[in-house]
Parts: structure tokens; sequence; C-alpha cells
């Protein structure tokens, strides 16, 4: 993969959503020139339809309550993400392994999940270009962070671990998002974009779903990317800024 165009992205300091600070990288890959902030592709994707699925299991579990699951979850989700990146970096785990970065050592739920990607790396033999990758577009003005880019079965291919209870409509219009950025920086010409749904309810243990019409999928998120700036931006008579902490250095007590 070759870049084209080089750029320095950054998770912003926020509280509220997922936003990028982007530079212009000069030829030793250093900062230069200030971008500025980007909101994310998930946080432009809030934008998206709440599915009536989605509502009632808030009604009915609570606000406060469905908010504690959804983040537990989401400890869960990065317990999973940073496996499958030590296992991709050549490393073993074993149930009960503390790995780095985690506060926790892997559960039994979470060494079944990894054990599921397993199965399915071991089936497919995918080809690795980047994982973890930081994407920006200077045309659709997002940015975020790609699970990984690969060669499966001679297919360039946008993948996401996913280690919810299920696959959302709103989930390839993200992943398409990120094949229009790598299109726009590199070389590559992206052919698919695939989901692997870990811990499914089925004989693999797994689900891989591919989405091969990922531009049809970019139309709709540039609609929802519309939507989202009038929402955030347009529609106020004082524009909200990027929600960015201007935070100190260092924090001391003076007496």
């Amino acid at each position: 993969m070759q870049i084209l165009k080089h750029y320095n992205v950054e998770l912003a300091k926020t509280l509220s959503g997922h936003w990028y600070n982007v530079w212009m990288a000069d030829s030793y890959g250093m900062k230069g020139r200030f971008l500025g902030t980007f909101p994310s592709s998930t946080t432009i994707l809030n934008a998206y339809p709440q599915s009536a699925h989605l509502t009632k299991w808030i009604a009915d579990n609570g606000w406060n309550e469905s908010q504690r699951i959804k983040s537990e979850a989401g400890e869960r989700g990065t317990a999973i993400h940073k496996g499958i990146e030590y296992l991709l970096d050549g490393n073993e785990i074993t149930e009960g392994s503390s790995l780095p970065g985690l506060h926790h050592s892997i559960s039994l739920e979470e060494y079944w999940k990894l054990s599921t990607f397993v199965a399915w790396f071991n089936e497919y033999q995918p080809k690795i270009i980047a994982k973890e990758m930081k994407i920006f577009s200077k045309k659709g003005k997002y940015a975020g962070t790609l699970d990984a880019l690969i060669e499966v079965e001679g297919l360039v291919t946008i993948i996401d671990w996913k280690s919810g209870s299920g696959l959302h409509d709103h989930f390839p219009l993200q992943f398409a998002s990120y094949a229009k950025a790598i299109e726009e920086n590199t070389d590559l010409e992206i052919v698919q974009t695939a989901a692997l749904l870990l811990g499914a309810s089925n004989k693999n243990g797994y689900r891989y779903v591919v989405y091969p019409n990922w531009r049809e999928h970019y139309k709709v998120f540039k609609h929802v990317r519309a939507t989202w700036q009038y929402d955030y931006f347009d529609s106020k008579k004082n524009p909200k800024e990027p929600p960015v902490l201007k935070l100190p250095a260092t924090l001391k007590l003076t007496k």
C-alpha cells in the first residue's frame, strides 16, 4: 500500500462523541499545518435513525440501566479488540490472560469470542495490510480508526470486528466511510467491506458478512453526514464548536 496523502490523525480530548485532530504531515511524517478537529464516522452516524428495537430495549430497561449495560458491553468490546490485535502480533492468549492496556483479565465470555475470531482467521487466512489504522477524509470532513484492512480470497477488504449482539443497519455506512478515505489517500482500490460478528449463535460461532456495494452505502453515509452537520452546526443560531477540552499539562493545588 502506497500512501499518497499523509496526515497525522490523533484522537481529540473530548467527553462527547469521538473527534480527531488532524495535521498535514511533512516528508518525515511529522506534524505540519493543523487542519482542524473533525468528527468520527461513528459520531456522525448518531444522526442515523434509531431502530424501533433499540428504542424498545431502552424503554424496557430504563435509561440508566441501559447506559450501564452499554458501558459494560463497550469494555468487553475494547478487551476483545485488544485481544485480536495481540493475536495478530503473533502472541498467544490463554483463558484469564492479562493483556497490555487492560485493567482486567480476559473473561470467559471474552475468551470464547476471541476463540471464534481464531476459527474465522484459520479458515479464511486473510493477509493483514494494516490494523487499527487512523483515517481521514479531507473531502468528507471526517476521521476514524478502522479495525483492519485485509486481503481475503484475493479481495482488498475493510473489515470491522463486532462483539455485540448483532449487526446493525448503519454498520455498512461506517465501513464505507473508511473505504472512501482509504481510496482517497492511498493507491488501493477497496473491493468490499465486511463485518465479523464474534460469538454468534450458529455452528461457527461467528458471522462473516460481506458488503460488496460499499459505494452505494457511502452515498447514504453522505446524506447522514449532511443531516448531522445540520443538526450539530447549521441549524444553530450560535453554532457549536467541536467539544475539545483545553486541559493544563499538570494539576497542582495552590496554598
